[in-house]
């Protein structure tokens, strides 16, 4: 572990502060972070606030009223023709159906939260969500089925409950029970992978030129971009992604600054 520890001194400990300000537009307030990391000082959790992403309970990209309007026209205008047909709101009995009725609303449930840039959905808002509650023939999914729809697309690889993560008794108990013990409310949707938004995300800092700043992972979150409002947990993990391929660096311990590489694409 020690040997770890050290490891890690030393990858601060080799910043050239006067080569990275000479190289990279950086801030005073990022500066004196990065110096402290490779001075190997202590930082407190209110120096360090300024630079942590910001916290959505429902991860979402914020929209323009127009942009909204738009999205909507074009979403509803590429919906198949079976969300007005009532018996796609009732669950079917035969197990080969209800397959088949799982895949057309997952389906739907991605392109839904792919054309809308949502990260995070939670059930409750996706009842009173059209489609899944369709005014028009006066039709609604029920909240146990868009959780069997999520379910299906966890099994896919392509969502995953958020407060569904229990200890491990609780997880073995509730196998026993063959029910969760925890209500699921929120889930991740995750329409691209963390590569795809790895790619994205370095592409845009190569063409809008901000390649030549170092950005804090506040910064990250403001840029208003598809991977801006991912959950914090999900865009460090693209960070680290961009780090291990070597088109990124984190600049301190505390792995909430990074600069970016335009010589080394991802």
């Amino acid at each position: 572990m020690a040997t770890m520890e050290k490891q890690k001194d030393n990858e601060f400990e080799q910043i050239n502060l006067e080569k990275l300000k000479e190289e990279k537009k950086i801030s005073e307030d990022k500066l004196k972070l990065i110096e402290a990391s490779i001075k190997g000082l202590k930082v407190s959790e209110e120096e360090l606030k300024s630079t942590k992403p910001i916290v959505r309970e429902e991860a979402r990209l914020e929209l323009t009223e127009d942009t909204k309007i738009r999205l909507i026209k074009e979403f509803e205008q590429s919906l198949p023709d079976w969300v007005n047909k009532p018996w796609m709101y009732v669950t079917p009995k035969k197990a080969n159906q209800v397959e088949s009725w799982l895949d057309s609303w997952s389906s739907v449930m991605l392109d839904y939260t792919k054309r809308f840039v949502i990260h995070i959905v939670n059930v409750n808002s996706l009842r009173e969500t059209y489609p899944f509650s369709n005014k028009k023939i006066k039709k609604e999914l029920t909240i146990d089925q868009i959780r069997d729809i999520i379910d299906f697309l966890e099994t896919k690889g392509f969502a995953l409950w958020i407060n569904d993560r229990t200890k491990f008794f609780e997880k073995l108990l509730a196998k026993i029970l063959g029910k969760p013990l925890t209500k699921k409310i929120r889930a991740k949707i995750e329409w691209k992978t963390k590569e795809e938004f790895a790619e994205d995300l370095l592409k845009w800092m190569i063409e809008t030129g901000r390649v030549v700043e170092v950005h804090s992972l506040y910064d990250l979150t403001r840029y208003e971009q598809p991977w801006s409002s991912l959950p914090s947990d999900d865009l460090i993990n693209v960070c680290n992604l961009l780090v291990e391929k070597g088109s990124a660096r984190w600049l301190n311990r505390e792995k909430t600054i990074i600069a970016f590489e335009a010589t080394k694409v991802f």
